[in-house]
């Protein structure tokens, strides 16, 4: 009987000790370690040794060859094990591809609009400019696992001129393979737009018969217009399968229809100018 527990306990011995050591994973790479007399420490291998006189050559981890003298290093060892360090890999967070797809979320952009005219008139050339922070949303749906096609609509609550909204469709393409839990894309709009931008300034003259002055004003332009964007995007996936998007893209403005406030009446006849407007918006969404 006494036999038997002994058998058994070697068993039971011999198997913990078996999940144990299967359980040391840890990886090791064998370098020669220098101590140099300056405080450095070179790993790599050492290539010769001259037992009488101490000298080494010795070539480190970047391929780099040290020819040491006895008094340029402390000591030395061979063999020594160093620990591999392994990066954990990340799990995976699934990223929701099927049925009707929401963002919603606030964007910052900004406008500029610059007066077309001849070459030989760049001097006297107006500009217009203005910003509106605006809430956005949008629905629509994967055509496949890269290609994203829906609807968007964006009103500015916060903006250097009221009447700022704009509507249109949107596209994106996700180019990053699913390897993270960051997705990469491209996204693309055409939209229309109605906005105010605020021209930089036009120059007036007034005179009495008893004084003088000059300085400049500022009239409106009120804008409609469709625009083309392009831009780059990254996408944070949630672990509900969301994701929390970041963008920043450029504006080309095909200017539809313009009109003016705020002019003098001198100025109102003939103040006709051309904008060609371009801009920049920087956006940020929740994905659902």
């Amino acid at each position: 009987m006494k036999k038997v527990k002994l058998l058994v306990l070697v068993f039971f011995t011999v198997l913990i000790s078996n999940v144990i050591f299967s359980q040391d994973t840890s990886r090791f790479e064998v370098y020669d370690v220098i101590y140099l007399t300056d405080g450095r420490v070179l790993k790599g291998q050492i290539l010769s040794y001259d037992s009488q006189l101490g000298g080494i050559s010795f070539r480190d981890l970047q391929n780099r060859v040290y020819n040491l003298s006895r008094e340029e290093y402390k000591y030395f060892l061979e063999k020594q094990n160093f620990p591999i360090k392994e990066k954990k890999s990340k799990a995976l967070r699934e990223r929701k591809r099927d049925g009707i797809r929401y963002t919603l979320g606030m964007n910052y952009t900004y406008l500029y609009g610059l007066e077309k005219i001849q070459e030989d008139a760049l001097s006297s050339r107006l500009d217009t400019r203005g910003f509106a922070i605006g809430i956005q949303g949008s629905a629509g749906k994967y055509l496949t696992l890269n290609h994203f096609i829906g609807a968007s609509g964006e009103i500015g609550v916060l903006a250097s001129n009221p009447k700022f909204y704009s509507a249109g469709i949107n596209y994106k393409y996700e180019y990053d393979l699913k390897q993270s839990n960051v997705a990469k894309y491209i996204p693309i709009e055409l939209k229309y737009q109605n906005m105010i931008l605020e021209n930089a300034g036009v120059p007036y003259v007034v005179e009495t018969p008893n004084s003088y002055s000059s300085g400049y004003y500022y009239p409106k332009t009120e804008f409609s217009t469709l625009f083309f964007s392009i831009g780059h995007g990254f996408g944070f996936i949630l672990k509900q399968g969301g994701s929390f998007n970041i963008e920043l893209s450029y504006q080309r403005h095909l200017t539809l229809s313009q009109k003016f406030y705020d002019l003098k009446p001198e100025d109102a006849e003939g103040y006709d100018p051309k904008f060609q407007v371009n801009g920049f918006r920087l956006g940020f969404y929740l994905g659902f």
